[in-house]
């Protein structure tokens, strides 16, 4: 299986980030790392239909900015080598049996739907898997201390999904996602119970990975008459398909995005009104975040534009960024990484102030009966006229109430 390495990449002269210090560990910022690079591994999905690159330009931008503005960990060269997946088990397997063979200390999940088939691998060599999210429920139910995510799990999304519409009065969604066995699981078990508990109607589409006639998925949303359509999840190019189309054939009311942004650059004014649900504060909505979380948004920004990314500011890339950055401010000053050490630096952390996340603790009672979560919160972002990006809710993450969750 092709793996692509991301090591080490080349100063940037006179790169200014207004970001650049790290409060935990002795990194030294702006000091050239040198000696033994520490080698992580990364599972992301940039192959196949259902392809996400983003996730590997955030890593890349992540190593960028830990070596040449952080300074390493702790002196340190950090590299990631990075196993494509495209969505197969086979593929995953064969991943996770080359981070072993290799003997790294941990593994990221950059958001990767086949993760899942890895996790017993993983966990057999004591790899600890991190990520911003889970890919896959498996790797959300894996015992503690085999994964750690510092948002909530992949049902926790399903949760947070029909809270937004709930608290935005709308009773009646048609929503899209890909096709595949995961999509159904989701749905089935997740998604309909919550909704059927809090009254809302929810009718759902499975447009194929590639090739999709987008125009006729959103004909079939609208044939329902819903107040909210859009998305559960689907690639970006399919986001912005989807939504120019159902503008296009008059609807505009409110539409449900997921994790996706990059349609607001698209669709422009058309864009206003759309709802969308990443899992940390994004660059459009800097100007209503906290000024902490403004400086860190520049910082990833100024990291993409480095490496040549700066037109890719998607939620799937400041994912792996910010899973990157957060790892490497964790273990510094670390006197060894291993799995060991790794696997129990994660368990003792306490109230950890993510990068452009919430505060995370990782004791394994965070979101009930997921022990792999180490915060329980949302928030949610409404597509302003001017494209910018403003919480639904003011104090920008909220609680949600895990009652709702189905219980088998």
């Amino acid at each position: 299986m092709k793996k692509r390495h991301i090591g080490a990449i080349a100063a940037v002269a006179a790169l200014a980030l207004s970001a650049c210090s790290s409060d935990g560990g002795d990194n030294s910022a702006g000091a050239t790392p040198s000696g033994e690079p520490i080698v992580i591994g990364a599972l992301a999905p940039i192959k196949g239909a259902s392809a996400y690159p983003q996730t590997a330009y955030g890593l890349e931008a992540g190593v960028h900015y830990v070596n040449e503005v952080l300074g390493g960990i702790d002196g340190r060269p950090l590299e990631v080598d990075v196993c494509g997946g495209d969505g197969s088990p086979e593929t995953a397997i064969s991943c996770a049996n080359g981070f072993v063979s290799k003997g790294l200390p941990l593994v990221i999940d950059a958001v990767d739907q086949s993760m899942g088939a890895a996790v017993p691998i993983l966990a057999s060599a004591g790899i600890p898997i991190v990520g911003t999210l889970a890919g896959s429920f498996v790797a959300d139910s894996a015992e503690y201390g085999q994964a750690f995510y510092f948002t909530g799990p992949v049902s926790f999304a399903a949760l947070s999904s029909m809270s937004v519409l709930d608290t935005m009065g709308k009773t009646k969604a048609s929503l899209a996602v890909n096709e595949s066995p995961t999509s159904h699981a989701y749905v089935d078990d997740l998604i309909m119970p919550i909704a059927d508990k809090m009254g809302i109607d929810v009718a759902v589409q499975y447009p194929p990975a590639s090739g999709a006639n987008l125009n006729v998925v959103a004909a079939t949303q609208l044939s329902d008459d819903p107040d909210m359509a859009g998305v559960i999840a689907l690639p970006e190019d399919g986001c912005t398909g989807l939504f120019q189309a159902l503008r296009r054939q008059g609807y505009d009311d409110t539409i449900l995005a997921g994790s996706c942004s990059q349609f607001i650059d698209d669709m422009g004014a058309d864009a206003a009104g759309i709802v969308t649900q990443p899992r940390l504060w994004v660059p459009l909505a800097k100007d209503s975040a906290p000024a902490e979380v403004q400086e860190q948004l520049d910082t990833f920004a100024d990291s993409m534009d480095a490496v040549g990314y700066g037109d890719e500011l998607s939620s799937r890339s400041i994912y792996t960024f910010a899973a990157l950055v957060n790892i490497a401010e964790i273990l510094s000053g670390s006197e060894e990484i291993t799995t060991t050490t790794v696997t129990d630096t994660f368990k003792g952390l306490r109230d950890f102030p993510t990068f452009a996340g919430p505060s995370v603790t990782c004791d394994g009672q965070q979101w009930p009966g997921v022990a792999t979560t180490c915060n329980a919160q949302a928030i949610f972002f409404e597509v302003q006229e001017d494209g910018t990006l403003r919480s639904v809710e003011e104090a920008g993450y909220i609680d949600l109430d895990p009652s709702l969750m189905p219980t088998s």
